[in-house]
């Protein structure tokens, strides 16, 4: 049996939106106009373009919250190292272990001469 001929299928395509209906005369709404529209072009249907400016409004003012604290992040940790850096160095192994060995010396030098003279010492200590 012949197969017969599927008839086209029409897709109905939404208009375009217009940039002319998101730019503002002011040029500081310049990336917020342009972010609105490309949010329109990107939900690919009519859309309020007054809707789409508050919404792009409130992702850049997220964005600019985000990249502010990631920018005060990095500098308290820069801070941080370069306040580390600039606290001197702790005693190395070497003096902690000569420290240790001089404290020893004198308590065994102090237990020798109580040792060699108990009547240093006064009475009724040990």
């Amino acid at each position: 049996m012949p197969e017969r001929p599927m008839p086209p299928v029409m897709l109905a395509i939404p208009p375009a939106p217009c940039l002319a209906d998101f730019i503002t005369d002011r040029a500081d709404d310049r990336l917020r106009d342009l972010l609105a529209f490309a949010m329109a072009v990107e939900a690919a249907r009519p859309m309020e373009p007054e809707a789409l400016r508050r919404k792009a409004e409130a992702e850049l003012q997220a964005h600019a919250f985000r990249t502010l604290h990631n920018q005060a992040e990095a500098i308290r940790m820069e801070a941080a190292r370069d306040q580390i850096a600039r606290l001197p160095r702790g005693p190395g192994l070497l003096k902690l272990v000569l420290a240790n060995l001089l404290a020893i010396a004198l308590v065994l030098g102090a237990a020798y001469a109580i040792w060699l003279r108990p009547d240093l010492l006064p009475a009724g200590v040990f």
